[in-house]
Formats: structure tokens, C-alpha cells, sequence
């Protein structure tokens, strides 16, 4: 997929969608490819869940004003009838973010119903796997 996503059509998914709208700065067009009772579920932070699809398009409307040269880079995803997967970067200058977020999508309204979200600051200087996987003795944060 391009770095601004596929071409638009009627196939694309509401993931792809988002893509799309985000990468043109397009927050209406992101707020479209979502369900009003979306979900947001971050495992290794559960203090970051929330509902609705406002305060998700809350956070992206930030994303955007911040960043206004960011842009999603798709590097793989997988779909079912029920979910999208999907792995991706979020690239703004000097930062990168790389993301693997499992979508619930209600094919109903062709809106994105829930997401499971995992993701991380790219850290490309950081310390080696030996030094990382001593830190998880709970001496040093993973």
C-alpha cells in the first residue's frame, strides 16, 4: 500500500479508510471509518483504554495539529470477515511510533466497532536484546 494509502474506492475497508483520511489530514473522513461506540483497548496500559469514537478522534485531531507532516505507513495487514489487522508506523520528523493494532470491524455499518492496540516509540539506539532481556529482572523498566 502506498505511503498515503490505496487508492480510494467503494472496497476500500474502514481501516484502509482511515489510512487514507488520516495521511490527507482529513479528521471528518477519520471519524467516518469509525462506530460511535468504538472501543479502544491497550493491553500493556489499561489506564489508556476508553470509549467512543469522540475522544478517539480527540486523539486523532492532536495527531494531526502536532504533526501535520506525520503520516501511516501500512507494512502489512490481514482481514477476516470480522477483524483487520494491522501493522504500521507513524513517522513526524523525529518521531516513530510502530503500532500493531487488531481492529473489530462491524460489517453492519462498515465502521470500525473496537480496537486492541499495541504499540511503541521506535527506539533505534536503545539497549541490545542481552541488556533488554536482563532489564525484565524488574531492577530496570522492559
Amino acid at each position: 500500500m502506498p505511503a498515503d494509502g490505496p487508492a480510494e474506492g467503494p472496497r476500500l475497508n474502514p481501516v484502509e479508510r482511515f489510512v487514507v483520511a488520516m495521511n490527507r489530514g482529513d479528521i471528518d473522513g477519520a471519524a467516518a471509518a469509525f462506530h460511535p461506540d468504538f472501543e479502544m483497548i491497550v493491553p500493556q496500559h489499561p489506564s489508556r483504554n476508553f470509549q467512543g469514537r469522540d475522544q478517539e478522534m480527540r486523539n486523532m485531531q492532536h495527531l494531526i495539529t502536532t504533526y501535520p507532516e506525520g503520516r501511516i505507513e501500512v507494512q502489512r495487514m490481514a482481514e477476516t470477515p470480522s477483524e483487520i489487522w494491522i501493522e504500521s508506523t507513524f513517522t513526524a520528523g523525529d518521531l516513530e511510533v510502530a503500532a500493531v493494532v487488531i481492529y473489530e470491524v462491524d460489517r453492519e455499518t462498515g465502521t470500525i466497532r473496537s480496537g486492541r492496540y499495541y504499540s511503541e516509540r521506535v527506539d533505534r539506539v536503545g539497549p541490545g536484546i542481552n541488556e533488554w532481556i536482563e532489564g525484565l529482572d524488574g531492577d530496570a523498566a522492559p
